[in-house]
């Protein structure tokens, strides 16, 4: 081995935690190393977010297009669309992103990287040492043990957004976010799709309207979900994969994606070095700064579910600033969580549900968007839902569900209502743009004073 490198702060992981907390110690004037196995800025900006969001625009454009009244369903290219992926991805080159680093000042060291003790870092032949170190290797996918899937080859979310051709068909495993967001795409880019959930209804911890309304979208679209079903064996013929179900049935089809959750990547990491012994969900757990010890932290996915791109950079800042002096805690309450379907559902805090498990006497409300004026001069199709969920006593908004048009972007509104533990009435009686979407808020709040009365 070489000699021992000395930092003020070793980073072990580049994805969206792992960067955004180097360049923001780099700023604050800190001597920082990250270690990377794979690409700079990792899952999200090659494999997950960036891809999948790309690639859904244009069959949401088309969807609004058929939709809206008086126009005709906008063209589709598959090929400009997939070029145009390629690009926003840098054709998985994360040159640009090692030149950024090296502007910024921050040490890259390439390979595998792992603890080897409090304060030291191994990736390869070098040595690295820090009075602090931050954990940011993030989450890989949970493969089911089913038999036959890993002998007739199966994809996760990498292959699925990774495509050059549209698949003629596709079997998901799972139906959840990935599964219903990448489903529904390729089935709008010509695939032909089945969703597979074992559950009796799509995204059963959220409000069931979101569910309902999902499923509806989905089956309209002529995607074949099947709930309440598993999959129990996969066999290969050529370049064909026989799915048999629970339900006594088979599917055909060219591939099987699998999409039944994430899990921490701790595995081979050299917790064991630092005495850290991962939860229950996998995850490493910190306190209310993002320490998992002295000089130690963690952030993003690694610390456990739920795994979004935005609470990664969330912890990112606030770790970053704590590395310095310890002052921002952790506060999770108000996440935001968003499946980009047609309609978009969107939802952050409890559900009435949540509440109630959590022995908080809560109630909710809830509102078509029929009732509001937005749907009708936006599009032919004027479903949609908000759901506003308080504590009966106080009126302070406990969380909020949507489904519908642009849901991801005023689902914020409610996120600051529960992060400033805000009554319900601060939302009844804030003064919102007319027409918008948003004004389901002042709409639900008197619907709950009515409850409450």
């Amino acid at each position: 081995m070489g000699g021992t490198e000395s930092f003020d702060v070793v980073v072990l992981g580049t994805g969206p935690a792992g960067e955004f907390t180097a360049y923001r110690l780099a700023a604050r004037g800190k001597n920082v190393a990250v270690v990377e196995r794979e690409r700079i800025e990792g899952e999200c900006a090659y494999w997950a977010c960036n891809p999948s969001k790309t690639l859904l625009r244009p069959v949401s454009l088309w969807g609004e297009s058929v939709k809206c009244f008086g126009t005709e369903p906008v063209k589709v290219d598959w090929p400009k669309i997939s070029d145009y992926r390629d690009e926003m991805v840098r054709h998985y080159d994360d040159a640009i992103f090692a030149g950024r680093l090296d502007e910024a000042g921050i040490t890259l060291v390439r390979g595998d990287g792992g603890l080897d003790g409090p304060g030291r870092v191994v990736a390869g032949e070098r040595v690295l040492t820090a009075p602090d170190v931050v954990i940011a290797t993030g989450s890989e996918p949970i493969v089911p043990p089913i038999e036959g899937l890993e002998e007739s080859g199966y994809w996760t979310n990498r292959e699925a957004v990774s495509v050059t051709q549209v698949p003629r068909s596709l079997l998901f495993i799972g139906g959840g976010p990935v599964a219903v967001e990448l489903g529904q795409m390729l089935c709008r880019y010509g695939s032909d799709v089945t969703i597979v959930e074992q559950a009796d209804s799509l995204f059963p911890r959220e409000e069931p309207a979101l569910g309902e309304m999902c499923l509806s979208a989905l089956r309209d679209d002529g995607i074949d979900v099947r709930l309440g079903t598993t999959v129990q064996r996969v066999t290969r013929e050529g370049d064909s994969r026989t799915v048999a179900l629970s339900d006594g049935t088979e599917v055909s089809v060219q591939h099987v994606v699998v999409a039944v959750g994430r899990r921490p990547r701790t595995d081979g990491i050299g917790l064991d070095t630092v005495g850290i012994e991962p939860k229950g969900d996998g995850g490493i757990g910190v306190d209310e700064y993002g320490r998992a010890g002295d000089g130690l932290w963690a952030v993003g996915d690694v610390v456990g579910p739920p795994f979004f791109t935005h609470r990664a950079m969330y912890h990112a800042r606030c770790i970053a600033a704590n590395i310095v002096r310890p002052s921002r805690q952790l506060d999770e309450r108000a996440t935001p969580r968003v499946t980009f379907t047609d309609p978009e559902l969107a939802a952050v805090g409890m559900t009435e549900s949540h509440a109630h498990e959590q022995g908080i006497d809560a109630l909710s409300a809830s509102l078509p968007f029929e009732e509001l004026d937005r749907p009708y001069t936006y599009q032919t199709d004027w479903s949609g839902i908000g759901v506003l969920v308080v504590e009966r006593a106080t009126g302070e908004v406990l969380g909020a569900s949507v489904c519908g048009p642009l849901a991801s972007e005023f689902i914020h509104v409610a996120s600051l209502a529960i992060r400033a533990r805000l009554p319900y009435t601060d939302l009844r009686d804030l003064m919102f743009q007319f027409p918008t979407f948003a004004e389901v808020y002042w709409h639900l709040g008197e619907e709950l004073d009515k409850l409450r009365a």
